[in-house]
C-alpha cells in the first residue's frame, strides 16, 4: 500500500507494504551487546505446537480411511496369528486368520473355508517349513511329531549340501537343476527318517499300551 505524503509528513515518507504488515519483524539483534538491528526479518510464531500435538501418534485403521461415504462402522478382520510357536492349544483354538494361503494346515491341524486354521487335537503349535513344495505349514505336536525344521534351517541345511566349487562352474540351468536335484535329496533323506522314527515310535513299550508283535512267524 503507498500512502501519498502530505504537508505534515513531507519530510519523512514511509511506505508501507502488505508483507510488511502480515509478517511482524523480529528487531532482536543476533549479538546482545550490538544496538543495531538485525537486517533479517523473522516470523513471529504466535500459536506454537505443544509437546502433545508433537509426540501424537496415529496409527492407520480402516475406520479412518476410505471415502466419504464409509460408515466407519463395520467390524475389522483382527487377521494374524492367534497362537503363536510352541503355545499350547486345544481342538478348535484358532491359530491363525488369513486371507489366502500364506500358511497351510499341516498335521492336526484344519483349514476352514476363510483360510482360517485351528487344531483338531491338543497339543503345542509347531511351525515348519517343506523345502520341496516350498511352503510354510503350521501342525500341532501331540507328542507323536518329529523334529520338523524350519524354513532357515531347511534354507541353510541346502546350502551345506551344494557343493560351491561345482556349483560356481555352472550356468543358470545348470544350477537350478542342480539345486533342485539336491531338494529332492534331501525330501527323500527326509522321508526316510520319518519311517524310521515312526517305527521307533511303535516299538516303544507303554505309550500305546500295547507292544508290536510280528504275527508272520505265527
Amino acid at each position: 500500500m503507498f500512502r501519498i505524503p502530505t504537508a505534515a509528513t513531507a519530510g519523512a515518507v514511509r511506505f508501507t507494504t502488505p508483507t510488511a504488515s502480515l509478517r511482524p519483524v523480529s528487531w532482536a539483534s543476533p549479538n546482545p551487546l550490538a544496538g543495531v538491528p538485525s537486517a533479517v526479518p523473522t516470523p513471529c510464531l504466535a500459536h506454537r505446537p505443544t509437546a502433545s500435538a508433537i509426540n501424537q501418534v496415529r496409527w492407520a485403521t480402516k475406520k479412518s480411511g476410505g471415502s466419504t461415504k464409509n460408515g466407519r462402522t463395520s467390524q475389522p478382520k483382527f487377521l494374524g496369528f492367534k497362537a503363536s510357536h510352541g503355545a499350547p492349544v486345544v481342538p478348535g483354538n484358532i491359530i491363525i486368520r488369513q486371507r489366502g494361503t500364506e500358511w497351510h494346515a499341516g498335521t492336526n491341524v484344519g483349514m476352514g473355508r476363510d483360510h482360517t486354521l485351528f487344531a483338531l487335537v491338543p497339543g503345542r503349535v509347531v511351525l515348519h517349513y517343506d523345502l520341496a513344495k516350498q511352503r510354510r505349514f503350521v501342525s500341532v505336536d501331540d507328542g507323536s511329531l518329529p523334529q520338523l525344521p524350519t524354513r532357515p534351517q531347511m534354507k541353510r541345511r541346502l546350502a551345506e549340501s551344494l557343493d560351491l566349487a561345482k556349483y560356481l562352474e555352472m550356468d543358470a540351468e545348470q544350477r537350478l537343476d542342480y539345486v533342485q536335484q539336491k531338494i529332492k535329496e534331501i525330501a527323500q533323506e527326509d522321508k526316510a527318517q520319518l519311517k524310521a522314527d515312526v517305527q521307533e515310535s511303535l516299538l516303544k513299550k507303554g505309550r500305546r499300551k500295547f507292544d508290536l508283535v510280528d504275527m508272520t512267524l505265527l
